[in-house]
C-alpha cells in the first residue's frame, strides 16, 4: 500500500487527474458600488451588462480588482482531506479535496447556471513527481482570475476574465526532485451560466501525476484506470431502469449511482446496473437547463483503488406517441393529469384545478415561484405568467389564507424590464424572454391596475401600458419576419406560453388577435417541421439532451395535446396554459397538418428580419433558411449556410431523425462539456460554424477546424443501440430504424468510440472531418437496407469541401467557397440566372411571400392575417 494513486499526463501534456474543492458561493458585493441600480441602464456602467454573458466581462475583471483572491497558504493535499479557505469578501469556507478526472478537452469544470448573482471561489491540486529536478512551463488557462502555488509558494498570479473559452498563462518553475505540491485557486462571478473551468499543462519532459490518497495502492490504482478507461455505456438514454455498461471481459466492478452502492461483474464483457427513480425533487423552472441525468460512478472491485470513471445516463420519460391515438378530449386530460404529478407548481394546481373545480390551492406549490420572482432569479419572468394565469383561474375562496395576498405583493414588487430599478442576472435580452417580460408585465398591471407597484412607483396601469406598447412592436415583427430563435425545441415552448397568455388575458383586442395571428403560426410551423412526435429540425438554440431524445423536449408536451402526438415530460406549463385554454383553440387545419404524413414532403422557411440593439443587445439583420424533407419513415433536417465560419452558440445546423431516440448529426465541439453552462459545448452549437447545404435527402457539410482548434475534430452523433442494423461500406456509416435508413460519410470514414460514456454513439473521423455527407432512404422507395448502402457511392472528399453524385443521379457540390451547384448549376439562382427571392414559407399546405398580407393553410384554408393576427370569439 502506497498511499498515493499515479496518472500520465495525456498527449498535450495536460493533467487530468486532480483533486478538488468548492465551488463556494459569495455574494458580490462589489456589484452595487460598480453599477447603478437606477436611472439608465445603458452606458459602460449600465445595468443592461448584467444579463449578457459577454458583455458582463469586462466587469467581472473589475469585480475581481475590487475584491481579488487572497493569497495564503494552501491546504494539505489529500484526498478526503479538508479544506479551508478564505474568500475573497472574508468568508470562511470549509470542504474536503474530492477526487475528479476530467475529460478529453483537459478542463476541470466547476460550471453552473447562477439564476441569481454569485461570486465563485473554487480551488484544484495535484503532484508532479519528478526524479531530477528540472525547469518546467506550467501553461494554465482558465475562464477567470487564479493563483498558481507550486510547494506552498504563489508563484503567478492571474486576472484575465473570458466568457467560455480559457485565456492561458506560462509561468516557468523549477520542479526539485520528489513530488511537487500544485494547487489552483479559481475565481468567477456567475451571472446566469457561469462557466468556471481551468486547464494545466506542463511542458518540457513528461512528469508523473500523484494524487496522495490514504489506504491506495498505485500499482491497483493503474490497473483500475486500465481496465475503466476500456469500459463504456453504449445508451445514454434508457426507457427502462436498467443501464449496460460494457468492457473487458472478466472485471468486477463497484458502480455508485444515487448514493448506492452495487457491485457487478462484465462477463462477457458486459454488466446490467439498475438504476434508482428519478429525483421528483427537482425544481428548475426552465427544464432546458436541468437534463435529469444519473451519473454512475464506476469503480474497479478493490478498496485500495480510489480511482473511477463517471457515464451519465437518462431514464427517459416513456409517454410518447409517434402517432396520434383519441381525440383532442383525451389528449387534454393525458396531458392535465401528467401536470399535476410534475415539479412545476403552477402547472401543477392549474392541471388539478381544471381537473377538480372543488380544488384547494397546496401553498407549497408555489414557494419555488415565489422564491424566484421575489429573489429576481432568473427565469422568474416564465414564474410570473405561471402566477397570473393561477391568479385568474382560480376562485379566490380556493386559495389557502396570506397566500393570495403573498403573490400580489411578490407581482407588484417584482421589476418587468431593463429600464426599472435593481441589479439582477434575469435575462431580458434573448427573443423568447422578451416577451415573456412584456406579456408579464401588461397583465400584471391590467390585474393591479390602480395599485403602485414597490419597486418602479409605477401604477399598475403604467405597467400596463408599457407592456402593451413593446408587446405589440414584438408581436407585429415576429409575425411579419419570423423568429431569429428559429424553431428551437427549447424556446418556442416559452413563446407559446405568453402568446397563450395574450390571447387568455389582454384586454386590447388588437394585442390578443396579434398574439392569436402569431400562435397559429408558431404551431403551424411546429406541426410541419416535426416528424411523429419529434421537433427534430434545424434549431436556432437547442440543448444536448433534447438532440438525445425527442421526449425531452420542450416542445413534446405542447404537440401531445395539440395534436396527440409527442410526449409527456417536466416542461409542463407552456402545455398547460394550452390545455386550460377559455379563448384559444388549435386551428383544425394545424391540427390535420400535423398528422398527415405524405409520402414525400419538402418544406421551407425563411425568416429575415432585424435586430435591435437595446432589445437583442446586437443591431443587425437576422436570417435563417430551412429546409426539412421527411417521409413516413425518416426525416432530415438543414438551416442553409447559416452564418458559416463565424463563432456557435447553441445551434443545431442539421439533423436525421428515424426515431426519438434515433437522432443523427454532426458537431465541431469546443470543450467535452454536455451542460447548459457551456455554450456552445460538445453536441449543443459549434465552435466554428459550419457550411451546410440541402437538396431533398441528401445534406452536405463543410467545416472550417482553426491550426490551433482546442479539440481539433468534428463528430457524429449515432446512437447504435437505437438502431435495428448497421454496418460501413468505405467513408460511409450507414443504420436503419425500422423502414428508415440513414447514412454518414466523411473523407476516410469514421469510428465509434467503444469506451467512455459515448460508447457505440459518437464517431470519430479518421481523416480531417472537414466535410460531411448525410442521406436518408426508405424500404418504400430504396428497396432492402443492403440496396440502400450498395446505391450510396463514393463521395469525392476535397481539402476544402465535397462533391457527391446521389444515387438518383444528381450531382452536389460544396466548398467552403464558392456556391452550392446542383448538377453544376448554382443552386440559388432564378430560372433567368439571376439571384432567387426565397419565400417566406413554402410546402404542400401553405405559400407565403414575404410582405405578403396573409397566409392561408391547407385545404381547410385558415387564414392568418400577417399584419393584425386573427380574430377571435366575442
Amino acid at each position: 500500500m502506497t498511499g498515493r494513486t499515479v496518472h500520465r499526463l495525456d498527449e498535450a501534456g495536460t493533467v487530468r487527474d486532480w483533486l478538488v474543492a468548492g465551488a463556494w458561493g459569495e455574494p458580490v458585493a462589489a456589484l452595487p458600488d460598480l453599477v447603478p441600480s437606477t436611472g439608465s441602464s445603458w452606458g459602460r456602467d449600465g445595468r443592461w451588462v448584467l444579463t449578457n454573458g459577454p458583455d458582463v466581462t469586462p466587469l467581472k475583471a473589475r469585480l475581481h480588482r475590487a475584491a481579488p483572491l487572497r493569497e495564503q497558504a494552501p491546504p494539505a493535499v489529500v484526498e478526503g482531506g479538508p479544506v479551508s479557505y478564505t474568500g475573497p469578501d472574508g468568508s470562511a469556507h470549509a470542504g474536503t479535496w474530492r477526487r475528479t478526472h476530467t475529460a478529453g478537452d483537459g478542463l476541470v469544470d466547476w460550471s453552473e447556471f447562477c439564476f441569481t448573482p454569485q461570486c465563485r471561489v473554487a480551488l484544484a491540486a495535484t503532484a508532479l513527481e519528478v526524479d531530477q529536478a528540472e525547469w518546467r512551463t506550467l501553461r494554465l488557462a482558465s475562464t477567470g482570475p487564479t493563483l498558481l502555488y507550486v510547494n506552498g509558494e504563489c508563484v503567478a498570479r492571474s486576472e484575465s476574465v473570458t466568457y467560455m473559452e480559457p485565456a492561458e498563462q506560462a509561468t516557468r518553475v523549477w520542479l526539485p526532485p520528489g513530488v511537487n505540491e500544485v494547487v489552483v485557486c479559481s475565481w468567477q462571478v456567475g451571472f446566469r451560466e457561469c462557466r468556471q473551468i481551468l486547464r494545466l499543462r506542463v511542458e518540457g519532459l513528461p512528469v508523473r501525476v500523484v494524487l496522495p490518497s490514504p489506504g491506495a495502492d498505485e500499482r491497483i490504482g493503474e490497473l483500475a484506470e486500465q481496465v475503466l478507461d476500456s469500459v463504456g455505456t453504449p445508451s445514454w438514454g434508457n426507457l427502462g431502469t436498467e443501464v449496460e455498461l460494457h468492457g473487458p471481459d472478466g472485471p468486477a466492478l463497484r458502480v455508485e449511482v444515487g448514493g448506492v452502492g452495487k457491485r457487478v461483474r462484465l462477463d462477457g464483457g458486459k454488466a446490467v446496473v439498475e438504476l434508482p427513480p428519478p429525483d421528483s425533487g427537482e425544481r428548475d423552472s426552465a427544464s432546458m437547463l436541468s437534463t435529469g441525468e444519473a451519473v454512475l460512478r464506476v469503480f474497479l472491485d478493490d478498496e485500495r483503488s480510489p480511482v473511477f470513471r463517471e457515464f451519465p445516463v437518462r431514464l427517459l420519460p416513456r409517454h410518447y406517441r409517434a402517432e396520434p391515438a383519441g381525440d383532442e378530449r383525451t389528449w387534454r386530460r393525458e396531458l392535465l393529469e401528467h401536470a399535476r404529478t410534475q415539479p412545476n407548481g403552477c402547472a401543477g394546481e392549474l392541471a388539478s384545478a381544471a381537473l377538480d373545480p372543488g380544488h384547494r390551492l397546496h401553498a407549497e406549490s408555489l414557494d419555488r415561484s415565489l422564491w424566484m420572482i421575489e429573489k429576481r432569479a432568473d427565469c422568474a419572468d416564465f414564474e410570473a405568467l405561471g402566477l397570473l394565469h393561477l391568479w385568474h383561474r382560480l376562485p379566490e375562496g380556493t386559495w389557502p389564507e396570506g397566500v393570495r395576498t403573498r403573490v400580489a405583493d411578490a407581482l407588484r414588487g417584482f421589476k418587468y424590464w431593463i429600464d426599472q430599478p435593481g441589479l439582477d442576472a434575469m435575462c431580458y435580452f434573448t427573443e423568447n424572454h422578451q416577451l415573456v417580460w412584456h406579456t408579464a408585465e401588461l397583465l400584471a398591471g391590467q390585474t393591479f391596475a390602480d395599485e403602485v407597484f414597490a419597486n418602479s412607483g409605477w401604477t399598475g396601469r403604467q405597467h400596463a401600458e408599457h407592456g402593451r406598447v413593446l408587446a405589440e412592436k414584438w408581436l407585429v415583427r415576429k409575425l411579419a419576419a419570423g423568429f431569429s430563435e428559429f424553431d428551437s425545441n427549447a424556446y418556442v415552448a416559452v413563446d407559446v406560453l405568453a402568446l397563450v397568455s395574450l390571447v387568455e388575458f389582454a384586454d386590447d383586442a388588437k394585442l390578443a388577435e396579434l398574439a392569436a395571428g402569431l400562435l397559429d403560426k408558431t404551431l403551424f410551423t411546429l406541426a410541419v417541421n416535426s416528424w411523429r412526435g419529434a421537433h427534430a429540425c434545424a434549431h436556432g438554440r437547442s440543448y444536448v439532451h433534447t438532440q438525445r431524445s425527442a421526449r425531452m423536449e420542450e416542445t413534446a408536451s405542447i404537440m401531445w395535446v395539440c395534436w396527440g402526438t409527442g410526449a409527456l415530460n417536466a416542461a409542463t406549463l407552456p402545455a398547460t396554459v394550452l390545455a386550460t385554454a377559455h379563448r384559444y383553440t388549435v386551428p383544425e387545419a394545424i391540427v390535420a397538418a400535423a398528422q398527415e404524413l405524405p409520402e414525400e414532403w419538402i418544406g421551407r422557411q425563411r425568416y429575415a428580419g432585424e435586430y435591435r440593439s437595446h432589445h437583442d443587445l446586437l443591431s443587425r439583420p437576422y436570417a435563417s433558411d430551412l429546409l426539412v424533407y421527411k417521409t413516413p419513415d425518416v426525416m432530415l433536417s438543414s438551416v442553409q449556410d447559416y452564418r458559416s465560419g463565424l463563432p456557435g452558440l447553441q445551434e443545431h445546423v442539421w439533423g436525421a431523425v428515424l426515431g426519438p431516440e434515433t437522432q443523427v448529426h454532426v458537431t465541431h465541439p469546443p470543450s467535452a462539456a454536455t451542460h447548459s453552462s457551456a455554450r456552445p459545448n460538445a453536441w449543443a452549437g459549434h465552435r466554428v460554424l459550419p457550411r451546410t447545404r440541402q437538396h431533398t435527402d441528401t445534406v452536405l457539410a463543410v467545416h472550417d477546424i482553426p491550426e490551433h482548434d482546442p479539440m481539433g475534430f468534428t463528430h457524429g452523433w449515432f446512437p447504435l443501440s437505437t438502431m435495428d442494423e448497421w454496418t460501413t461500406r468505405g467513408p460511409w456509416v450507414a443504420g436503419r430504424r425500422a423502414e428508415g435508413y440513414v447514412a454518414l460519410a466523411t473523407e476516410g470514414g469514421c469510428g465509434f468510440l467503444t469506451s467512455g460514456p459515448n460508447a457505440w454513439q459518437e464517431l470519430r473521423p479518421r481523416g480531417p472531418g472537414v466535410a460531411w455527407v448525410c442521406v436518408v432512404g426508405r424500404g418504400a422507395t430504396d428497396g432492402s437496407f443492403a440496396e440502400f448502402v450498395d446505391a450510396l457511392g463514393e463521395p469525392d472528399f476535397r481539402h476544402d469541401g465535397v462533391e457527391y453524385r446521389t444515387r438518383h443521379g444528381v450531382r452536389l457540390a460544396l466548398h467552403r467557397h464558392g456556391a452550392f451547384t446542383i448538377d453544376g448549376r448554382v443552386a440559388d439562382l432564378d430560372e433567368n440566372g439571376r439571384p432567387a427571392e426565397l419565400p417566406h414559407l413554402d410546402n404542400p399546405l401553405c405559400r407565403v411571400d414575404f410582405g405578403a398580407p396573409e397566409m392561408v393553410i391547407g385545404e381547410k384554408r385558415h387564414v392568418i392575417d400577417l399584419r393584425t393576427g386573427r380574430s377571435l370569439p366575442g
